[in-house]
C-alpha cells in the first residue's frame, strides 16, 4: 500500500492533469470542434477511405496513393494511413479523427512527463526527487499546451508526425523501464523492435530521432542493455525499410539522390530551418500552416537568425559541461527536422508539425539544467514556477489562436493570409486555385497581390503559367527573372562541388 504522502501526491497530479486537460481542450475548442481543411479534404472524397479492405492493404501502399494526384508516388506511411482509414471506418466525421489526435497528444505527453523524470533520476540525488517531479511535470506540461503542436494534433493529416512522436516516447519509456531488469529479456526486446517498427511506419525521420534517444539514454544511464537495445530498435527500423523497399522504393520520389542528396543548393537551406524551428519552440508564437518552401528558402528573417545562434551556443554549452547524452539529444532534434529539406522540390504546406519529435529532444537535453537551476533553493523554485506558469499561460492563448485557423476552410483561408501576407507562395496557392476553379478574376487578383521576387524554386515556373493564364505581362518577367536568378544559384552551387 502507498503511504499517505505518495497517494497525495497521486492526488495532485491527478488534479494538476485535468486542469491542464481542461485548458488544452479549452484552447482548442475552435479546431476540435470544426470541419476538414487543406488535405483532409481527401478523406471526405476518396473511395478508399470507406473500405474496410484497405486496413490491410495500407501496407502494400504508399501514402500518396490516397490522395488526388497523377504519379501516386510517395511516403510509406501505413501505420499513419491505418489509424486514419480506422477512425474514418468507424465514423466518417472529423469529430473523431480530432479526439484521437488530442488523445494521442496527451498520452504522449503524459509519457514525456515519465520519461524525463526517468532522466533525471541519474543525474539527481535521492532526496531530490520533488524538484525531478517539479522539472519534469513543468516540461510535459509546456509541451502539451505549446502552439507549435496544434498542426500535428488539431490538423487531422498531421497525423504522421504526431503518432512518430508518440512511439518515439514510448519507446524511450520502455528503455527506461528496461534499466530497472538485471538482463533484458526476450518479451523486452521484441516490444522494442516493435515501437521502432511503428514509429518508422508512422514516418520514416522516426528513425533519427530514435537513433538520438537511444544514444542519450545509454550515456546518461549506462545501462549494459544499451547494446541489445540498439540492436532490437534497428532490426525494428530495418523491417519498415524492407517493407518499404518492396511497396514504396525511393527512386522517383521527392528525395532521391538523383535530385536532393547531391544538390548544394537545397542543402544550403538546413541552416535556415534550423533557425526557424529554434525560433518557432522557443518563442511560444502562434502561425497558421505556412509554406514550407518559403520557409527554406524565403529570406532570413531576425528571429530565425536568432534561433540558429540559440542552437550553436547550446551545442557549445553542451560541450563545454561535457554532457554527451544532453548533446546527442539537442543535435538528434535537428537532425531529425533536417529531412524536411528533401521536399524543397514540390509546393507544401506546412512546417509546424515536423517540429514534434525535435521539441521531444529538446527537451530531454534541457531537463537537467532547469532542475540543476530548480535545486538552488525555494526562491528559485518558487521564480522558476512563477515563470512556467506564465509561459503556459501564454503557450494556451497563443494555441487558441493557432487552433481558430482550423475551425473551417474558410477560417484556414483567411488565418493564411493574415499571417503570410508577405510570403509570394501563399498568393500563388490562392492564384493556383482561383486557376483550377476557372476563377479568371480572382487568378487575376491573387497574382496581383503576390510580392515581387524572390520566389522559392518550386512555384517560379508555375507563377510563369498562371502569370500567362490571366495574360499578367508584369509576373510573367517576374517569373522570367527569379528563373534566371535560380539558375545563376545552381550554377554557382555546381562549381563549388
Amino acid at each position: 500500500m502507498p503511504g499517505i504522502s505518495e497517494r497525495h501526491q497521486w492526488a495532485w497530479a491527478g488534479v494538476l492533469g485535468l486542469i491542464l486537460a481542461a485548458a488544452s481542450i479549452a484552447a482548442t475548442w475552435a479546431g476540435l470542434s470544426g470541419t476538414w481543411v487543406g488535405d483532409d479534404w481527401h478523406m471526405v472524397h476518396n473511395y478508399m477511405y470507406g473500405d474496410w479492405a484497405e486496413l490491410g492493404k495500407v501496407f502494400k501502399r504508399n501514402a500518396a496513393s490516397y490522395l488526388f494526384v497523377d504519379d501516386k508516388v510517395g511516403p510509406y506511411r501505413p501505420i499513419t494511413m491505418l489509424t486514419l482509414i480506422a477512425a474514418h471506418l468507424v465514423s466518417p466525421s472529423e469529430g473523431l479523427h480530432h479526439a484521437v489526435s488530442w488523445f494521442v497528444h496527451a498520452l504522449t505527453s503524459v509519457l514525456l512527463y515519465f520519461v524525463l523524470r526517468a532522466t533525471l533520476s541519474p543525474t539527481r540525488k535521492a532526496n531530490d526527487g520533488a524538484v525531478n517531479d517539479f522539472v519534469a511535470a513543468g516540461l510535459a506540461a509546456l509541451f502539451f499546451l505549446h502552439p507549435i503542436h496544434v498542426e500535428s494534433y488539431v490538423w487531422i493529416n498531421g497525423r504522421s508526425d504526431l503518432l512518430a512522436g508518440f512511439w518515439l516516447v514510448a519507446l524511450m519509456f520502455s528503455l527506461h523501464q528496461w534499466t530497472k531488469e538485471p538482463r533484458p529479456g526476450r518479451s523486452q526486446l521484441v516490444v522494442v523492435a516493435a515501437l521502432a517498427f511503428l514509429g518508422a511506419s508512422s514516418k520514416l525521420p522516426f528513425a533519427i530521432a530514435a537513433v538520438a534517444a537511444w544514444i542519450g539514454w545509454a550515456i546518461r544511464t549506462r545501462a549494459p542493455q544499451s547494446r541489445p537495445a540498439g540492436s532490437a530498435i534497428a532490426a525494428g527500423i530495418a523491417i519498415h525499410l524492407v517493407l518499404r523497399a518492396v511497396f514504396a522504393p525511393f527512386k522517383g520520389q521527392l528525395g532521391a539522390s538523383e535530385n536532393v542528396f547531391t544538390d548544394l543548393y537545397i542543402w544550403s537551406a538546413a541552416p535556415k530551418i534550423i533557425g526557424k524551428g529554434a525560433a518557432a519552440m522557443f518563442s511560444l508564437r502562434a502561425e497558421a500552416m505556412q509554406s514550407l518552401s518559403w520557409a527554406l528558402f524565403g529570406t532570413w528573417s531576425l528571429p530565425e537568425w536568432l534561433g540558429l545562434l540559440l542552437v550553436i551556443l547550446v551545442v557549445l554549452f553542451l560541450m563545454y559541461r561535457e554532457d554527451w547524452s544532453g548533446l546527442a539529444y539537442w543535435c538528434g532534434a535537428w537532425l531529425t527536422l533536417a529531412p524536411v529539406i528533401v521536399v524543397s522540390g514540390a509546393f507544401w504546406m506546412g512546417f509546424d508539425r515536423y517540429l514534434y519529435m525535435p521539441s521531444i529532444l529538446a527537451s530531454l537535453a534541457v531537463a537537467p539544467y532547469v532542475a540543476e537551476a530548480a535545486s538552488r533553493g525555494r526562491s528559485v523554485r518558487i521564480a522558476l514556477a512563477a515563470l512556467g506558469l506564465g509561459l503556459m499561460v501564454i503557450a494556451a492563448i497563443q494555441t487558441q489562436r493557432a487552433s481558430a485557423a482550423y475551425a473551417s476552410q474558410e477560417a484556414y483561408d483567411e488565418a493564411l493570409i493574415r499571417d503570410h501576407a508577405d510570403d509570394p507562395s501563399i498568393h500563388f496557392y490562392f492564384a493556383r486555385v482561383a486557376s483550377r476553379r476557372g476563377e479568371a478574376e480572382a487568378l487575376r487578383q491573387h497574382l496581383a497581390s503576390m510580392p515581387a521576387p524572390p520566389w522559392p524554386r518550386p512555384i517560379i515556373v508555375q507563377t510563369y503559367e498562371l502569370a500567362i493564364e490571366a495574360n499578367d505581362s508584369l509576373r510573367a518577367q517576374q517569373a522570367i527573372q527569379a528563373l534566371t536568378a535560380t539558375a545563376t544559384t545552381l550554377r554557382q552551387c555546381a562549381r563549388a562541388k
